[in-house]
């Protein structure tokens, strides 16, 4: 049995720049973080040769090109993996939807049990690039590269994205003591509703063109974000999450509504000073950074909102079982 553990993961800004249609021509910029909720990939040698698949339905077919869930088949073809195993998907959080980048996440925590099952290690790099694969080429999912990577990394990171297809991740070094003072003024207030992002990211993706000054913007405050956590000035990135979201609102058509917007009016009105959606929008979780002092007004104002407490995760994609027996075969 072998068992994957990935993180999901929060953006603070830059998200839309890694996308090919921006960076093909700009280069982008993104600065996100990995946190400590997770996808589970459990991995099991069968004694057939049948494939057993357990998440949201269940699958049992004889050949890797019978499987309906996408981000499986395709993870099996690349990592080389055909038959006779059984795949158990589990997560912390709603799997589609949620705008923690768990579809990324189960895809590189795939990649990562198939590989040490065919007996190699796939380093992070490895991981996060034949994730896009899966994903972005095989799939055609009109996303970017960012949870891709933050998945696969973890930490508090920078994602440069080069005009080439490279991507440079730049650790954010931070103590654990800064870390645990940035986590504890940022908090995840659930919508309670998600959404499928591919209509809103399709949307955003084809309007690249004519949202190229507010994508350019949302670059430079990546870069803020990045400059803020290096210098320990903490209450600037809640600023950035607040001109983040400002830009962000504009790049498509759903990615706001008014019961949202009465949301994040309530948090900015209890003393936040930035909030956002996390992922394409529409739905999932708010990321509210609130400075210590509004603390007490914040919960008490967001009470009728489930929150999810978070702490920055420093670690990527990890194996954290891996007992081989004798082969059956």
């Amino acid at each position: 049995m072998i068992i994957s553990q990935t993180p999901l993961r929060v953006s603070f800004s830059g998200g839309g720049t890694d996308f090919p249609a921006f960076y093909e021509k700009n280069e982008g910029y993104v600065v996100s973080a990995a946190i400590d909720k997770y996808v589970h990939v459990i991995l099991t040698e069968r004694y057939d040769e049948k494939i057993y698949l357990n998440y949201s339905r269940k699958e049992t077919v004889d050949r890797v090109d019978e499987i309906r869930h996408e981000l499986v088949r395709e993870s099996m073809r690349i990592a080389g993996v055909e038959s006779g195993v059984e795949v158990t998907l589990l997560s912390d959080i709603p799997s589609e939807g949620s705008g923690l980048g768990s579809s990324s996440s189960f895809t590189v925590g795939l990649l990562n049990a198939f590989h040490v099952l065919q007996g190699a290690q796939a380093g992070p790099a490895q991981l996060a690039e034949e994730a896009c694969e899966v994903e972005i080429r095989r799939c055609g999912k009109p996303i970017g590269k960012q949870d891709q990577y933050i998945a696969a990394f973890g930490g508090m990171r920078g994602f440069r994205f080069r005009r080439d297809g490279g991507v440079e991740a730049e650790r954010l070094v931070l103590s654990s003591e800064k870390l645990h003072r940035l986590s504890s003024n940022l908090f995840l207030f659930y919508t309670a509703s998600t959404r499928k992002a591919s209509d809103i990211l399709a949307e955003q993706n084809d309007r690249v063109p004519e949202n190229l000054r507010a994508l350019q913007r949302i670059k430079e405050l990546a870069c803020e974000a990045g400059g803020a956590a290096r210098v320990d000035d903490f209450d600037r990135i809640g600023r950035v999450l607040g001109e983040n979201w400002t830009l962000k609102k504009g790049l498509a058509s759903q990615i706001t509504n008014s019961r949202i917007d009465e949301m994040h009016a309530l948090a900015m009105r209890a003393g936040a000073t930035g909030a956002k959606l996390c992922g394409a929008g529409g739905g999932g979780f708010l990321l509210v950074y609130c400075p210590p002092p509004a603390h007490p007004e914040l919960f008490e104002a967001m009470s009728g909102y489930r929150r999810m407490p978070f702490l920055i995760e420093r670690d990527g994609s990890k194996i954290i079982f891996n007992y081989r027996r004798s082969s059956w075969k």
